[in-house]
């Protein structure tokens, strides 16, 4: 737990040092999501046309995923690192929900999982984007690495098994 302190401590505090650097993680860490989002959108209209079970896995998933990672954060109720360190993180959050596990890296990990059990080339480009912004909510000061981690496997566990079932 030492070790994922500090290394959210690192990463934030480089982050805070350079304006330029701060101004690409807040974009990172509140619009990729959002970027990646309709990214998926254009994805299932352009590619998928809009196939019934390919539309109905994605929504599914991550609905569940979504589900799932609130019930887990109110049950654990782990303080996000700003709070831990009395900082003020580099960005006002909308929703005051615990820190563990991260809800913007469950949902961007659904996505790009949910893609990637139908297509692999596309899912992994969506992957990256669920990588970026995953490193930009260490990089604001909202989450712990292992926040992100917990994220991405609740997000990519819960997209593969709906993805499986229903596609």
């Amino acid at each position: 737990m030492q070790l994922d302190k500090k290394f959210a401590e690192k990463i934030f505090s480089l982050t805070k040092q350079s304006t330029g650097l701060s101004k690409l993680a807040i974009f990172g860490a509140t619009k990729f999501v959002w970027l990646l989002a309709a990214s998926v959108l254009l994805w299932e209209i352009l590619v998928k046309h809009l196939e019934k079970h390919s539309a109905l896995a994605l929504i599914i998933g991550v609905s569940i995923a979504w589900i799932l990672q609130l019930a887990i954060a109110y049950l654990l109720n782990r303080h996000r690192p700003f709070q831990q360190n009395h900082e003020k993180p580099l960005l006002e959050l909308m929703w005051r929900t615990p820190s563990f596990p991260s809800g913007h890296t469950t949902i961007s990990c659904a996505l790009a999982a949910g893609v990637f059990a139908q297509d692999p080339v596309w899912g992994s480009i969506f992957f990256v984007l669920a990588a970026l912004i995953a490193l930009s909510r260490i990089a604001v000061g909202v989450h712990y690495f292992s926040d992100i981690i917990g994220g991405a496997v609740l997000g990519i566990g819960v997209a593969t098994v709906v993805a499986r079932l229903i596609v």
